[in-house]
């Protein structure tokens, strides 16, 4: 894949301030940021928009899109696994006023501490960090296949309360994840999964769904915005109404 949004940068500022839940993987900061600037592409120039993530574990997607794409209004994360969210709290709180700041004291107060000057290169790479957007943000526990929950979740999300514009999802992977439980035998869990979040969507919106392998399933007759490859991902832009039709 050709990147044409995201130049090649040094995002280790990134790596040192972003909290991860273990055994979750997380996309990569130019991956995420490219995905974003393709998906735009497909939305109204320079309206502000507001991003859902269905499936947000510790929030770091959301997070790293706040701190490096401009024009965001609205972030929101749901999972069905209320475990992470505290951490997704947590980093998304760095796009609050003085957030970074507060990380960046906690690591000086940490190398203090423990005399690791690992805490206090962490804490001058915090510092550079400007954020290009300031967002609301929310993060709620939901289960996409709950319809209550979810529009619960993103209650006055979108411009005039029409939801959000955009979703970037990294796809469960698997036949061990809750959604296999639920799918058909003959039905990837994940089409079922982009069915389930395009149920809350305006047909307009654009969904952004990574997964793993040479590509990403979606519901029958729906026809991709565009599908790319990069190492041993795939993903595929779609808009919600393909989804709700397929």
């Amino acid at each position: 894949m050709q990147y044409r949004h995201a130049p090649a940068a040094n995002h280790a500022a990134l790596d040192a301030v972003l909290a991860s839940a273990p055994g979750r993987p997380t996309l990569p900061v130019r991956l995420t940021v490219e995905l974003a600037g393709r998906a735009r592409v497909h939305l109204p120039a320079d309206a502000p928009l507001t991003v859902w993530d269905p499936c947000c574990g510790a929030g770091a997607t959301l997070t790293v899109l706040g701190l490096l794409v401009p024009g965001l209004a609205r972030l929101v994360g749901t999972d069905a696994d209320p475990g992470p969210l505290d951490l997704a709290r947590r980093n998304l709180a760095l796009l609050d006023p003085g957030g970074l700041t507060a990380r960046a004291a906690d690591l000086e107060a940490l190398a203090a501490r423990h005399d690791k000057p690992s805490y206090a290169e962490a804490a001058t790479a915090v510092r550079t960090l400007v954020p290009a957007s300031a967002p609301a943000w929310s993060v709620t526990p939901a289960d996409a296949r709950d319809t209550a929950a979810v529009r619960s979740a993103l209650a006055g999300a979108g411009p005039y309360g029409t939801g959000p514009d955009l979703v970037l999802a990294d796809l469960p992977h698997g036949r061990r994840t809750t959604w296999a439980a639920a799918a058909d035998d003959d039905e990837d869990p994940g089409v079922e999964f982009l069915r389930a979040v395009a149920t809350a969507l305006r047909p307009d919106a654009v969904v952004v769904a990574v997964g793993r392998g040479r590509t990403v399933p979606l519901p029958g007759g729906a026809r991709p915005l565009e599908r790319v490859r990069v190492g041993h991902r795939a993903a595929v832009l779609v808009r919600a109404g393909a989804l709700q039709e397929g």
